[in-house]
């Protein structure tokens, strides 16, 4: 490939879709055999490096026709599927977590990869059936799939006798049962995968007993609150001191109960099969197995990234564990809770916060000793252990306040004439030829002053700033009083309050999450968006929708993306462009006395941008080889 493209020199071609070529690599400037996948822009085309298995976005100046003698050279890459494994979440597809989980394992590993092929089946299903082993930190052999399954990031497929088509992509293999999975032909070899499967069979009905009387599978329930001795003394044990000095104790009678039914969970609690992923939720109730191996009742106190803080409810201790040792289920969900929470009577620890050397000292004197409990009655009230009152009406649902009114969009704001010169500001940028503008209150009021008091559509630009802004300013006093906004359609007129706490109007694009749920909402005055949750949207007045939105979407003539621009970090969402191109641009308008003058009002509006009114802004980006002139 080198000795063949070294010294050639770039030749425009058309290129097409499954047309094969030379690809030069920017980041190493090695040349790659490749095929096209599909064509950006102009100047940019989605290449498959079939020799590696890869995709990548490049300028055509980097492709080269590939030569007759270089086509008939076989791939240098096989692409295979994992076998027994499918993605998580019901979906045919892949999740990016899994993939990058997936290249960060594999990507330059030494691995042993074996086709699995059945009796009497085709072998030339592609892509290739395969399981692929490789050795982790330690030296032990892993399953991959397995490694995925473990990690919550893939789900267990069980092989059926069925035939999978894909178009022209591939034919999968026929799958097999899971009980035949121990005896798995490749190439004429045998070989166990699950010596250990027949004693998990034996067991099996024993835990589906077990499960059928003590689990409640994906419950959104929790576990009953402890039962107090209705005495006013009683014998406990300590189990924990917490870090905020609650002290946990579980009372004696209940002693053997507690231990009974954790003998009963460890003897039978094997196995709970393979952990689907799952969303935890702060507070929700689950199955936890700690780091003593046991499995315990516990309940969710704290959420970060990979770890959970839980809670063991029938001993009271919290301990931070990976999400993997969790489990969505209630074990023993009709048994109470056995460890309650007690706080020491009538004291206060130094500066109403409980040291860590206090704790210690409480954890010293307290852990599973043999207390006597004496329950007092409380001096004062205590924020802690409150007692929750719930009313829960639905009158208030039915107000016609409540509903958001249909409200028409906003009022388009229009440029002046062509081949006149009006001043401008720039409010947002969103790509080198595409921005947001809004018409200069001082200088158009000028221009006003020289044609009329008003513009064509008969509202005065000077005066409609100075109302809109007087206006928001009266609403944002008491705007926490105007209703929630409750109808998030598309293009719907509302309020919403921007990062400096202050209010704006702004219009719904679309719905970005749903648990939270989230909006992402464009501010019509400035041509900004952002992703807002929504305790920060309120329904819009009437009286605010008179105004026209002053931000103006606008496209910038006299240029367009450079046909030589290799090597450069492209724009995520408008790949044709760099982003040195943008940030060149931003350079350039910043702090700058902007004019336009008006090309063309349909079907977009274009302007060109000057800087003091003679020399265009788009100038700088040509000359420093950022874009190109359009004639």
């Amino acid at each position: 490939m080198v000795a063949a493209y070294e010294n050639s020199k770039w030749e425009p071609v058309k290129w097409e879709n499954d047309m094969h070529c030379a690809v030069k690599m920017p980041d190493n400037n090695e040349w790659r055999r490749g095929q096209i996948i599909r064509t950006v822009t102009d100047t940019l085309v989605e290449v498959l490096l079939y020799d590696v298995g890869t995709e990548v976005v490049v300028n055509i100046n980097c492709l080269r026709e590939l030569q007759e003698n270089l086509k008939t050279m076989g791939r240098l890459s096989l692409e295979c599927s994992l076998v027994d494994i499918r993605p998580t979440g019901g979906s045919d597809k892949w999740t990016a977590t899994a993939c990058d989980c997936l290249s960060l394992y594999l990507t330059g590993a030494v691995a042993t990869i074996i086709l699995q092929v059945c009796d009497g089946e085709n072998t030339t299903a592609w892509p290739l059936p395969v399981k692929i082993f490789c050795r982790d930190e330690k030296g032990e052999r892993v399953d991959v799939s397995k490694y995925l399954i473990k990690k919550g990031l893939a789900l267990r497929e069980r092989r059926i006798n069925k035939l999978y088509n894909s178009h022209s992509l591939s034919e999968k293999f026929r799958e097999i049962p899971l009980e035949q999975e121990d005896s798995v032909v490749t190439k004429c070899t045998k070989i166990n995968f699950n010596p250990d499967k027949k004693a998990a069979g034996i067991s099996e009905h024993r835990v589906s007993e077990f499960k059928e009387k003590v689990l409640e599978p994906r419950t959104t329930g929790c576990y009953k609150p402890p039962i107090i001795p209705n005495m006013k003394e009683f014998e406990a044990i300590v189990s924990c001191v917490g870090d905020d000095g609650t002290v946990f104790v579980v009372p004696k009678l209940a002693e053997f109960e507690l231990i009974k039914m954790m003998n009963e969970i460890q003897s039978n609690l094997k196995c709970l099969g393979l952990l689907e992923p799952y969303f935890w939720k702060k507070g929700e109730a689950c199955a936890v197995r700690g780091s003593d191996t046991m499995w315990y009742r516990g309940k969710v106190m704290e959420l970060g990234g990979g770890t959970i803080r839980v809670q063991y409810l029938d001993h009271g201790f919290t301990e931070k564990i990976p999400q993997c040792h969790l489990y969505p289920i209630l074990l023993y969900p009709d048994t109470p809770q056995f460890c309650i929470p007690c706080e020491l009577y009538n004291t206060v620890p130094v500066g109403n916060v409980w040291q860590a050397d206090a704790v210690e000292l409480l954890q010293e004197l307290l852990s599973k000793r043999d207390v006597e409990i004496h329950v007092m009655k409380p001096t004062e009230y205590s924020n802690k252990y409150e007692e929750e009152r719930w009313e829960i009406r639905f009158e208030e649902l039915l107000l016609s306040e409540t509903e958001t009114p249909i409200l028409p969009p906003y009022l388009s704001s229009s440029l002046p004439p062509p081949e006149e010169l009006y001043a401008v500001q720039v409010k947002h940028v969103v790509s080198p030829n595409e921005v947001y503008i809004c018409l200069d209150s001082v200088e158009n009021s000028n221009l006003c002053n020289q044609h009329s008091d008003t513009d064509d559509s008969g509202v005065s630009w000077e005066s409609e700033s100075e109302s809109l802004n007087e206006a928001l300013r009266r609403f944002s006093t008491n705007v926490k009083t105007f209703p929630p906004l409750t109808d998030f359609r598309t293009e719907m007129p509302c309020l919403a309050e921007y990062d400096d706490g202050l209010w704006y109007r702004a219009k719904i694009v679309s719905i970005k999450e749903f648990s939270p749920l989230a909006v992402l909402v464009q501010f019509v005055d400035y041509g900004s968006t952002e992703k807002l949750t929504i305790n920060r949207l309120r329904q819009i007045p009437l009286h605010l929708m008179q105004y026209p939105s002053r931000a103006i979407k606008v496209l910038l003539a006299g240029f367009k993306p450079p046909l030589r621009d290799c090597g450069k970090t492209r724009i995520p969402y408008c790949p044709e462009w760099s982003m040195e191109a943008l940030w060149a641009l931003i350079d350039c308008l910043q702090g700058k006395q902007l004019y336009a003058s008006t090309m063309a009002q349909a079907p977009e509006q274009i302007v060109t941008l000057y800087e003091d009114e003679q020399y265009p802004v788009h100038m700088s980006l040509i000359e420093m080889g950022l874009a190109d002139r359009d004639e």
